[in-house]
């Protein structure tokens, strides 16, 4: 019930206004210009769920807005054209389900900077953006929201791992990141350099571990100071239900996909 009560909080909290007539008869709406390149561009996911009001509430709060939101839609489960009333974003609606790696294979539409892809669980307080964009640039590394060390890494005992989500008084190096990934939209082009050993499961490390492979770029678990930096200030509430991919995805395959890169040559981390 704790769960409940929490995300019943969490609704309350980020309780949508209802705008008039005419604002949603004036309400500019976000289109895609392949002309132009943005200096910050965000990529919602929306499958299942029925977070994305919540979380376009929070972006609406952010210190460093984008210049673009896009919404990545797998399959028609969810109805979210009334938000598009209210809500500026470009909606990218797929009538099958691409998987996780659809909406890294989207960021090829476009042209930009600075790339934020965000899971449909996940609430970044109105520091996060700023926060892990700064990081990024100044560890020139993949920043994430959550970190993990390879199952497969012989010093897997030996390494600290970074709690998932809260205060993280510095960032960590990891062998790979997930949950928010923020990127310099550059990188995205290197992840397909390689073909993925399954399109079932395993975007967070294939993205992580192409760019290490490809370019040497690492992957840190972002430091995060204070709730308002967090990428996820639910405190995981939201990820805990049947849909979690940790919950229908067999460790086994997970880990195929890290043997798959250690044949490619990949070293995991030794020290962080």
């Amino acid at each position: 019930m704790k769960g409940f009560f929490r995300k019943f909080y969490l609704i309350i909290k980020f309780r949508l206004f209802q705008p008039s007539i005419k604002q949603i008869r004036t309400k500019r709406k976000n289109e895609l210009n392949l002309d132009h390149k943005y200096d910050f561009v965000v990529i919602l996911t929306q499958f299942k769920r029925k977070n994305l009001a919540l979380q376009l509430e929070a972006i609406k709060r952010q210190t460093k807005k984008p210049n673009l939101i896009i919404v990545f839609q797998n399959e028609l489960h969810a109805d979210i054209e009334h938000l598009k009333e209210i809500y500026e974003f470009h909606h990218v609606q797929n009538t099958f389900n691409t998987k996780y790696f659809g909406r890294f294979s989207y960021c090829l539409n476009f042209n930009a900077n600075n790339i934020i892809i965000m899971d449909d669980d996940i609430l970044p307080g109105p520091s996060c953006f700023e926060s892990y964009i700064n990081q990024m640039q100044s560890l020139n590394a993949i920043v994430g929201g959550n970190g993990r060390i390879a199952e497969i890494n012989p010093n897997k005992d030996s390494l600290y791992h970074p709690p998932d989500y809260g205060i993280r008084p510095e960032s960590t190096l990891v062998d790979f990141v997930g949950h928010l990934w923020c990127f310099k939209h550059e990188w995205v082009y290197k992840m397909f350099t390689i073909k993925p050993s399954t399109l079932q499961t395993g975007e967070d490390m294939h993205f992580c571990f192409s760019l290490k492979l490809d370019s040497n770029i690492p992957s840190y678990s972002a430091s995060q100071q204070s709730l308002d930096e967090c990428c996820d200030t639910s405190d995981n509430v939201l990820g805990t239900d049947d849909l979690a991919s940790f919950k229908i995805t067999r460790n086994a395959t997970r880990i195929d996909v890290e043997k798959y890169f250690l044949r490619k040559g990949l070293a995991f981390i030794s020290e962080n």
